[in-house]
């Protein structure tokens, strides 16, 4: 089963959670051969119960606010679809799994699109806004992207050792 995992982190993203329950929205991605959307929708219960006790759609639609651990939803899904916070984009970049970002732009000063933009710049991740997801999960079905390197656990202990005089 092709899963789409959305999730949208702490705070809600009331938008990406309405463009993604749509009917037109399911019934494109069930074109492009996925058949389940399971959403961490944060706050915004209130829109996803009512888009989806309104869907015509045949494609399979799950959804909760917030559980200890959303690891295994991303290594169960074929995309995740995040809001552009870094410990989420980090997270299903590590696993490794396609990923889109949207950047919530109501956030605190739209903080996040740098870093999303950067990613997508070295090819790791898609970056979207709202009105071009549908485009962008057409896109990444034909697109390869980049592994993230592993991190580099000595950086940190190399400046720390350099700036201490250890070194």
């Amino acid at each position: 089963m092709a899963t789409i995992f959305i999730t949208v982190g702490t705070y809600g993203f009331e938008t990406l959670v309405d463009a993604c329950t749509t009917d037109s929205f399911l019934n494109s991605i069930n074109e492009f051969g996925y058949t389940k959307v399971l959403i961490q929708y944060g706050s915004s219960e209130a829109i996803f119960t009512r888009n989806i006790a309104s869907t015509t759609s045949t494609i399979e639609v799950e959804g909760y606010a917030y559980k200890p651990s959303i690891t295994q939803d991303m290594k169960d899904a074929s995309l995740v679809i995040s809001h552009a916070g870094a410990g989420n984009i980090l997270q299903a970049l590590r696993i490794p799994r396609p990923l889109i970002v949207v950047n919530n732009t109501l956030l605190m000063g739209d903080h996040q699109q740098e870093l999303a933009q950067v990613m997508q710049e070295k090819n790791y991740c898609l970056y979207s806004t709202i009105s071009g997801l549908l485009e962008a999960i057409d896109r990444l079905r034909s697109k390869k992207l980049d592994r993230l390197p592993p991190p580099s656990t000595s950086v940190f202990a190399d400046l720390l050792n350099t700036h201490m005089g250890f070194t």
